[in-house]
């Protein structure tokens, strides 16, 4: 059998990787490739690493599906550090009958022959690489024929998937857009549990004092005190949950900024934004302000924090995963002081003593209100509730 190898940070996983190790299977013919994180990698520093099991969970999550790609926790187990000829020969002790093959990037290549033995790990591996940037093959595969007195070297021709998780990372912390880089349930789970994120360095600044004027003179007063009520549950829940107050309350305060703006401009914003909306919600008029708001406050603000930009996105549908933002302006817009539906102070004490039941309820109280009044279910909605639902089991 024809097992693979293929280390690394995964700090964390993306596409790229996946692309990777998908390449190497089909070129190299693998029946299987294993993954590893590595718990002390020589070559950098430890200070950014996601927790070892959170690495490890999402490289399940990325690799899930896949009947070729397996996660392995040896390096991560391993109570020493992570040279390569170690889990070498963990793997060829392990499986002794098996044609065993070493994954590694284009950068990794280069500066192969300065791995601790690295002509041991040739003598019992062939060395497999896969290009990670555009038009480095020529000096691949002059590294490769530099290396193959050693042992057997193979470079693949596929083209590469440029993604760097240094500048994932860099995204994640500036609340940038990250989504398209990794796997949508690697994506949840950095979410959920606040991975790689940079509070109280300043990147932005959270002043709504404009702002306020801007919603004074453009909304009714009655919706224009429900934002500023919104604004200030929103805090209070940030208080409660650790995020930050004030970017809590500015995104709470601008969450109707569209609401009551003529429908034939809100959908031209939806239309316009680029985001992905489904036919539930295209078609719901009550739906648009959340899609056309978080698109103006981009294009007229510059606001481009995405968790802000998501929590007015998504303030009136939700969705599976949601960031603890995205929660905080969820509750703090059903939850807000004016609000006096029935069972509303039930609502309110289970927000602040479990936000995730608190969620479960809401998507739940959400949906029967629609169906109360014939209406329809956007997708987003109906996984929201099912991911709250699994989390509260």
């Amino acid at each position: 059998m024809k097992t693979g190898i293929y280390g690394g940070s995964f700090n964390p996983v993306h596409n790229g990787h996946i692309h990777l190790a998908e390449t190497a299977v089909k070129g190299f013919g693998l029946d299987r490739l294993f993954l590893l994180p590595s718990k002390i990698s020589p070559h950098r520093s430890s200070a950014e690493y996601a927790p070892d099991e959170d690495r490890l969970e999402m490289l399940r999550l990325a690799c899930e599906g896949n009947d070729h790609l397996f996660v392995s926790d040896y390096e991560i187990k391993s109570d020493r550090v992570s040279y390569t000829i170690y889990t070498v020969e963990h793997f060829r002790e392990t499986y002794p009958d098996d044609e065993l093959f070493l994954l590694v990037g284009s950068d990794m290549l280069m500066s192969f022959d300065t791995w601790f033995r690295y002509e041991d790990i040739l003598s019992n591996v062939t060395l497999c690489v896969v290009s990670r940037e555009n038009g480095d093959l020529p000096a691949l595969k002059k590294k490769a024929e530099e290396l193959g007195k050693f042992g057997r070297v193979l470079v693949s021709d596929a083209a590469p998937t440029v993604i760097s998780s240094t500048e994932v990372r860099k995204k994640i912390a500036k609340n940038k857009d990250f989504t398209c880089y990794l796997d949508e349930n690697v994506v949840q789970y950095i979410r959920l549990k606040g991975l790689y994120s940079v509070r109280g360095e300043g990147d932005l600044q959270y002043n709504p004092d404009d702002k306020k004027k801007y919603l004074k003179a453009h909304l009714s007063s009655k919706r224009y005190n429900h934002s500023l009520n919104v604004a200030a549950e929103c805090r209070k829940l940030a208080e409660k949950y650790g995020e930050d107050p004030d970017k809590a309350y500015f995104a709470g305060l601008l969450h109707d900024i569209c609401k009551e703006l003529p429908d034939d401009e809100q959908k031209a914003l939806v239309l316009e934004s680029g985001y992905t909306v489904c036919r539930e919600e295209l078609d719901t008029r009550s739906l648009w302000h959340g899609i056309a708001g978080a698109y103006f406050v981009k294009k007229e603000f510059g606001v481009e924090d995405i968790d802000i930009l998501n929590s007015i996105r998504f303030h009136t549908v939700g969705r599976a995963g949601m960031s603890r933002l995205e929660e905080i302006v969820y509750m703090g817009d059903l939850i807000s002081a004016e609000r006096d539906y029935k069972d509303v102070d039930k609502m309110r004490k289970l927000a602040y003593t479990d936000l995730n039941a608190a969620m479960r309820e809401a998507f739940a109280f959400s949906m029967k209100s629609v169906i109360k009044k014939g209406g329809v279910i956007p997708i987003c909605t109906a996984e929201g509730y099912n991911f709250y639902t699994r989390l509260s089991v």
